[in-house]
């Protein structure tokens, strides 16, 4: 079935007689490109030899079924300027006009390459199959250097498209459209556009534009097109390319911070109503991690945030992501519902604020947990909740765990243990009766003992499920914190006073961040996402409960100020030290991300008591904060802390001497308040 270079029996379509001339001709053109193609033979090295077990064979054909189709390129031996382009597909209509097409046109944009040979053969192998395929080849000849260039660079992109576009007839119609060579002015416009643009300023556009453009066409629909001018186009991919290009550089010099740019411009669209009055936004971000995401919705709730009353446009939204970066540009169209301009205020508020909001809310997709219950868990919280009622007037105990999520919802596992007492209902009946939006899953309903002797306790194991979508924070990540709360509230409603088991130290904490954000006033409505986590990274966790709101909310407002700081200008490192009779504050962002660990280092010898010293560690667009309450009245213990502090940060300084610490000491004591 395999010839000694690996290549099976092959036959023309075109004449079924084997014995015609041309098909004995072509058999042998055939097998000679095959060859060159599949220099190990069609099936890989691996292969076994003629002679094999058919069913073998059968085997590594239909895996050699799976690589097509195949577009490969060759160097010819005799001509140092020729090269031959193949194609290796199923049999598809039009597949050898559109590889044509393709090749000739696109792989230098702008000129029509020099085609010395071009030929397509449809044949079949008739040992494994009566399928029939394609075998395409054309060859170039390429003497400019500054062309061979361009071909080199775009050829992955048109490769790529090439096995798009022979595999789908769809896929290929819409790439032939978008490069302009169907009929469509509006896309020869948007060409010309992109030649002119790089001819005025080669210095900042290169021929990759011409990709940019094939990637931002493809990716809108046709009503977009047909609804917006050429120039407004022209002028988001040419935003697109420069976003791009910027980038990149600033990922070479910083490859691990988060880069976010934006650009807002007025534009129009018509509709069947008319003309009306949008505006554009063009995103470009590099990701940082794996299953890192942006899209329509992130952009739209953190406009929403600083223009209420918007909405996007609908079809307006693209993204040009991927090509084996960790790159992506967006746009999208916004207009106001009822209808009015967006004001010069609005606009200079988006600019200045929405790049950094948009950074926050860029969403981490998390692999989904597989974690089966444990039983002997549920029976032994049971049993606890069991020894804590006594008495027949007890009211239930209740213990709330996280179970799992879906894209949709959140589920909680309850266990509750009620004295039942005669004519009570049923949990699950008083959910039935009930107006609440937990979904009630029954579990199990089981007697675990009497009290008095006479009135039995009763143990229900239950789950609930609610919608997630409210419980989202503004990074999208999952308020599971929130959530508890809503179903203690819930269940209050339902069920009535009951006591929250394993809930009193979120309890206290809760109270405790409310009555910072009171204290904080609009600064903590305006910064609430940051308090949030400002708060839930205070270390040790019982700091969380124990400290006060007022020393907290000196803490966080010189996080704030920091913040405002850096957004005028981004130093290397920002330092604020505070001082009151019994607090040290000390609060500072750094570039270095290893920071934190290097501070702990530096005061871990001092062996602080845990309830004296609190510290946080936020990341905010990227950039480390590091924040530190210690609770003490001497003043000599907070200047040794202060010290070991700014060893660290300025390792470069003169080492102080132990009279030049003696007189900082001196120089503290005498000082109320240093700042």
């Amino acid at each position: 079935m395999l010839d000694k270079d690996g290549i099976p029996r092959l036959r023309m379509v075109f004449e079924k007689d084997e014995t015609h001339p041309s098909s004995i001709h072509y058999e042998e053109i055939i097998h000679g490109s095959l060859k060159r193609v599949y220099p190990h033979g069609l099936f890989g090295e691996a292969a076994p030899a003629d002679g094999a077990d058919p069913e073998e064979l059968f085997e590594y054909y239909q895996q050699y079924l799976e690589t097509l189709p195949y577009f490969c390129r060759c160097f010819s031996e005799r001509d140092e300027f020729e090269q031959s382009f193949y194609l290796v597909s199923p049999l598809r209509s039009n597949a050898f006009k559109f590889f044509y097409e393709m090749l000739s046109r696109w792989l230098v944009p702008g000129k029509l390459l020099e085609v010395v040979l071009l030929y397509a053969v449809d044949f079949q192998m008739p040992d494994f199959s009566e399928q029939i395929f394609t075998m395409c080849e054309l060859v170039i000849r390429v003497q400019d250097p500054q062309e061979k260039a361009i071909l080199e660079g775009n050829l992955p992109s048109i490769g790529t498209e090439i096995c798009l576009g022979v595999s789908s007839a769809f896929h290929a119609q819409r790439i032939l459209e978008i490069k302009g060579l169907s009929s469509d002015e509006k896309t020869a416009m948007i060409q010309e556009h992109a030649a002119y643009v790089l001819r005025r300023r080669p210095k900042e556009f290169g021929y990759d534009l011409f990709t940019e453009m094939q990637h931002v066409l493809v990716m809108c629909r046709d009503e977009f097109k047909v609804a917006r001018e050429s120039q407004h186009i022209s002028r988001v991919i040419c935003t697109m390319y420069l976003f791009r290009k910027s980038l990149r550089k600033l990922i070479r010099k910083h490859p691990d911070k988060r880069h976010l740019t934006l650009k807002i411009h007025r534009a129009r669209c018509m509709d069947q109503d008319g003309e009306r009055s949008v505006l554009g936004l063009t995103v470009g971000v590099n990701f940082l991690r794996e299953n890192e995401l942006l899209q329509e919705r992130h952009l739209m709730k953190a406009i929403q945030n600083y223009v209420p009353g918007v909405r996007s446009v609908d079809g307006s939204f693209f993204e040009n992501g991927g090509r084996g970066e960790k790159i992506s540009t967006l746009y999208v169209e916004i207009e106001k519902i009822d209808g009015a301009e967006f004001t010069q205020a609005e606009l200079r508020r988006l600019q200045g604020q929405l790049p950094s909001d948009l950074k926050d809310r860029i969403e981490h997709l998390m692999h989904p947990v597989f974690m089966p219950r444990n039983e002997e868990e549920i029976l032994r919280n049971i049993l606890t909740l069991s020894q804590q009622i006594k008495y027949v007037r007890d009211i239930p105990q209740v213990i709330i765990t996280f179970d799992e999520q879906t894209d949709s919802h959140l589920q909680f596992t309850v266990i509750l243990v009620r004295v039942l007492l005669p004519g009570v209902r049923s949990i699950r009946e008083l959910f039935l009766q009930s107006s609440s939006s937990l979904q009630y899953v029954h579990d199990q309903c089981k007697r675990v003992g009497m009290t008095r002797r006479k009135y039995f306790k009763e143990a229900t194991v239950f789950r609930v499920r609610l919608a997630k979508p409210q419980f989202l924070r503004r990074d999208h990540s999952v308020d599971l914190t929130k959530a508890r709360q809503f179903v203690c509230s819930e269940l209050s409603e339902v069920v009535g006073e009951f006591r929250d088991y394993n809930g009193g130290m979120i309890s206290k904490q809760n109270e405790l961040l409310c009555s910072l954000r009171d204290s904080l006033g609009e600064v903590g409505k305006n910064n609430e996402f940051l308090l949030e986590n400002f708060f839930y990274s205070l270390q040790p966790v019982v700091m969380r409960t124990v400290l006060e709101p007022v020393p907290l909310r000196t803490l966080f407002m010189m996080l704030v100020d920091i913040l405002e700081e850096r957004f005028f200008r981004s130093d290397a490192l920002t330092y604020k030290v505070k001082e009151e009779p019994n607090y040290l504050f000390i609060m500072l962002a750094s570039e270095d991300g290893g920071i934190r660990d290097s501070l702990q280092k530096a005061i871990a010898p001092m062996n602080i008591p845990s309830l004296e010293l609190a510290s946080i560690s936020v990341n905010v667009s990227e950039t480390p904060f590091v924040g530190y309450l210690y609770r003490s009245e001497d003043q000599e213990q907070k200047l040794r802390f202060r010290k070991a502090i700014e060893r660290v940060l300025f390792p470069s300084s003169e080492k102080s001497s132990p009279q030049k610490e003696a007189a900082d000491l001196s120089k503290l004591l005498s000082s109320s308040l240093v700042s």
